[in-house]
């Protein structure tokens, strides 16, 4: 309805439950974080309550999307107390028969059943939604359930999600021992005030849109009135749209809002219905994550008793440790990082991607010798490190100050042709810009003043692998870097990148890493490198990956354990995955970012590209083609399909219908019978030169061209998918280990 007229593709405040659109509050982020450590580190029973609406069933939708095939999961979300009783609900979730089967019969079933999938290697996971529903009688079936276990393992991990009556009952002296199987649990709150903000930005953007939609003003009242609850902010703001489209208006303002208020208390049914004890909080003094000093008032808990000590270092996603108050982690932390880094995985990630191989390095990874904070809490370590690394001095109005939060800024130059006039490029914030020599002799240049050298000698490295060298040695010299931008070869930065970027970052605290338009460099206009900056275009918005040349929070890198070092590319997309797994957003934003030297020259280069974005695909695919990111699966498959199913289609097909015209010898012209498919074919692939061309813009000569090269950079793209097939293979058998 109104999505054409404010620039989106789709609805950014549906009520239903969408992970895609999920915001990471400070509550909801360690919220997650609970649930996460219940079913890596099986804790028994997890419980997460939280007020209606404010998103427990849309996290438990995510970790849906997260838990791999490793798990057998049961969603029950509908019980009722007087509609059966628990141990059907279960079998029927399993997808297990019970029809006909008296109680002790349930429950043997329901027995057989765990120790069968615990036979298997498969953990078995119940989630119950709105599990304050459930009864005195079910609660104590449930405690009956959680004894099952095979030796010391526990057959069946339970996660309890419900509304604020779940805990009173809980509380009951007769609920005691079921209570004191609880291994975490959680109590979500509603959003503050800077968090409706950043809310209301965050889905617009995943929506699609380019601009500012609602004032300052107009977040503020939703923000009032809607209590800082999630589904009533999407009721208000979905109405408001409607309101702004029907009378025309480009912007939402808060009289917008004062007057879908006003109408749903007037003409509605509910009004605007919240809970009246609910007070929506004020943004802290120091900035949106200055909740971190009192990590207490969030309401986290963990049974420390039952799950060991070390339980809350693997809490949040993907493990993340404590910090000190210069955002990077401390000597001891449990930091995941990769081996060429030289430290441990722990956590999360060990089950995110195959254990690389240890390589050996000279030193240890400096930036983790730093000293924890003061007084800091244990607690601390549940919170991602990159939102912790960014609490910044605080304006008046209680908003980020820009040029506070910037901080100082690393950057990190990798490839064979680095151009002499580069670091002149980087501006006041840039503190250290280290370059990583290649291998190749004679590739790199001499770098001028406040540029040093990572020298590999003729160790000839993995890309992952080089640039961890170099982040390694920034934190040696410059420790409290808070921003890295990774440079790779032919490439400059534009001279107002890093300002964009640095203020991007400081009003989206929830983004760990971005990538701009890399433009063509100022009379680099050949017609193979115009082709070329049509395929490297994205659209701005949230994105699984960044390009090669993108800019991260320092420690956001350090908590996703640097680049893989194991790998011959795609490192930049494998480390973005990680960190998104994490709960990170990655981003690509319309600043021009780089501008890119001629690489692509003449129809030669331009196959040579082709063929390496086929040894991308495959390798992308390799890593995390399965769901829930298919990364490049989609682009491995068109790949092999246009370069190579169509012609074989076309060559089998002419053979076949040629032979047998020419055998059966009934009139019909054999000539004619093979050129039948083969004009087929052909025609196939005009029609996609035609929609690709319309795509781009069909009354440009530039879009035809690059029509015509695409298709024709298919069959390049194929034989790069064959030349990375002994790669694709490595890869694959390590993920299996």
């Amino acid at each position: 309805m109104y999505e054409e007229f404010y620039g989106l593709k789709e609805k950014p405040f549906s009520i239903q439950p969408d992970p895609s659109f999920l915001y990471w509050g400070r509550t909801h982020r360690l919220a997650y974080a609970m649930l996460e450590y219940g079913v890596i580190n099986q804790a028994g029973i997890s419980i997460v309550t939280g007020e209606v609406g404010c998103g427990k069933t849309t996290l438990i939708h995510r970790l849906l999307e997260q838990l791999s095939d490793t798990h057998s999961v049961a969603l029950l979300s509908n019980i009722q107390r007087d509609r059966g009783d628990l141990l059907s609900w279960v079998l029927m979730g399993f997808g297990q028969p019970f029809a006909g089967m008296d109680h002790v019969e349930r429950f043997a079933a329901l027995q057989r059943f765990f120790i069968a999938e615990y036979g298997k290697g498969r953990r078995v996971v119940l989630i119950i939604d709105e599990a304050q529903n459930l009864s005195i009688d079910m609660l104590e079936e449930i405690r009956m359930l959680s004894n099952i276990n095979a030796g010391k393992h526990q057959l069946l991990q339970l996660i309890l999600i419900g509304q604020p009556q779940l805990k009173q009952l809980l509380n009951r002296p007769d609920m005691l021992q079921l209570a004191q199987r609880v291994g975490a649990d959680f109590h979500l709150s509603p959003l503050n005030r800077d968090e409706v903000h950043a809310y209301v930005d965050t889905r617009l953007a995943i929506a699609g849109a380019k601009r500012a939609i609602f004032t300052a003003a107009a977040i503020d009242q939703i923000a009032a009135e809607s209590k800082g609850v999630p589904r009533v902010i999407n009721i208000i703001a979905d109405t408001a749209l409607v309101y702004g489209f029907s009378a025309g208006d480009a912007m939402v303002d808060r009289d917008s809002i004062v007057s879908v208020i006003a109408d749903k208390g007037n003409y509605g049914v509910f009004g605007i219905a919240s809970d009246d004890d609910l007070q929506l909080s004020e943004a802290p003094d120091a900035g949106p994550t200055s909740f971190i000093k009192t990590p207490a008032s969030s309401g986290a808990r963990l049974n420390v008793a039952e799950s060991g000590g070390e339980a809350i270092k693997a809490a949040a996603p993907g493990g993340f440790g404590d910090v000190g108050s210069s955002g990077v982690a401390p000597t001891g932390g449990p930091t995941t990082l990769f081996p060429d880094l030289e430290q441990p995985a722990t956590g999360a990630a060990s089950a995110v991607t195959a254990e690389p191989r240890r390589e050996p390095e000279d030193g240890v990874a400096a930036f983790r010798a730093v000293r924890p904070a003061v007084g800091q809490s244990p607690q601390s370590g549940a919170f991602p490190r990159w939102e912790r690394a960014i609490a910044e001095p605080a304006v008046e109005s209680g908003k980020r100050d820009d040029a506070a939060a910037a901080g100082p800024i690393g950057v990190i130059l990798y490839g064979y042709s680095q151009s002499s006039e580069t670091p002149g490029t980087f501006g006041a914030n840039v503190t250290q810009v280290i370059l990583v020599r290649s291998a190749r002799p004679g590739a790199v240049f001499d770098p001028p003043d406040g540029v040093d050298i990572v020298d590999l000698g003729g160790d000839d490295a993995s890309p992952g692998r080089a640039r961890n060298a170099g982040y390694r040695r920034m934190k040696k010299l410059a420790p409290n870097v808070r921003f890295v931008q990774f440079l790779g070869p032919q490439a400059r930065l534009d001279p107002k990148w890093l300002e964009a970027a640095t203020a991007f970052m400081a009003r989206r605290p929830e983004v760990a890493a971005i990538s701009g338009v890399e433009a063509l460099a100022e009379g680099e206009r050949r017609l193979f490198q115009k082709l070329r900056s049509i395929r490297l275009r994205k659209e701005p918005g949230e994105a699984i990956f960044t390009s090669e040349n993108f800019f991260v929070r320092a420690a956001a890198f350090e908590t996703a354990g640097g680049f893989r070092g194991d790998i011959p590319g795609a490192e930049t997309a494998d480390l973005c995955v990680r960190l998104r797994r994490r709960g990170a957003h990655i981003w690509r934003v319309e600043d021009t970012m780089t501008l890119i030297a001629p690489a692509v020259k003449g129809a030669g280069g331009w196959f040579a590209a082709c063929a390496r974005d086929g040894k991308s695909f495959a390798l992308r695919a390799a890593l995390h083609g399965a769901p829930p990111e298919r990364l490049c699966a989609l682009e491995r498959s068109r790949a092999i399909f246009w370069g190579a199913v169509i012609p074989t289609l076309m060559v089998g097909s002419a053979s076949l219908f040629g032979a047998v015209a020419y055998v059966a010898d009934r009139g019909l012209d054999y000539r004619v019978a093979i050129a039948a498919p083969i004009g087929a074919g052909m025609l196939a692939y005009l029609v996609k030169i035609v929609a690709s061309a319309f795509k781009h813009g069909p009354f440009r000569p530039s879009s035809w061209a690059y029509g015509v090269f695409s298709t024709i950079g298919h069959f390049a793209e194929f034989i790069g998918i064959l030349q990375a097939g002994g790669i694709v293979k490595e890869v694959s058998q390590s993920r299996r280990r």
